[in-house]
């Protein structure tokens, strides 16, 4: 696994050198973001085979370093975390925890004047590191194992300036 991630690592540091200013058209804008949300499991059993196990939501939250281009275009790098309580009947048997870190091409759109309704989108590739804390709950029958493993990404949505370098974004 060592080995796929230094080269994600590389890849990403790659596009983040190549994405200074002397070249890009003209001096581009050097971004860091943080953000939040709450996600969800959309299996319809946490654990397969048992159709009363489920991961209860939980809440993301992450950051992001973004080199935006002239006209729109954008590189970054993203770390996320996110943990989901796995449960039967109310149950606890424990936590899966996921730390993705992406490397991301995007689109975002800037409104004339600086201030108005935009969109932006973009894809993304990376890897997932992969845990799970067992609860005290958990039977000696069930066996919950992770891996880490490449993930990507396909997002969009729309964005509303304040002003030229303040946004609020809906994904």
């Amino acid at each position: 696994m060592v080995k796929p991630f230094r080269l994600i690592i590389g890849i990403g540091l790659g596009f983040l050198l190549l994405a200074n200013p002397a070249f890009a058209a003209r001096p581009g804008n050097l971004s860091l973001g943080v953000y939040g949300g709450w996600a969800w499991g959309i299996a319809d059993e946490g654990i397969d085979g048992d159709r009363h196990t489920e991961f209860e939501y939980g809440a993301v939250y992450g950051a992001n370093l973004i080199y935006r281009f002239p006209g729109g275009l954008a590189l970054g790098v993203s770390l996320e975390h996110l943990e989901m309580d796995l449960k039967e009947y109310g149950y606890n048997y424990g936590t899966i925890k996921m730390t993705p870190l992406m490397f991301n091409i995007l689109y975002q759109g800037i409104p004339v004047g600086g201030r108005g309704l935009t969109g932006h989108g973009g894809i993304g590739l990376g890897v997932n590191f992969t845990s799970f804390d067992k609860g005290p709950d958990i039977r000696p029958t069930i066996s919950v194992d992770t891996d880490n493993g490449f993930i990507f990404a396909l997002y969009g949505g729309v964005d509303y300036f304040f002003s030229p370098n303040i946004s609020l974004n809906l994904d």
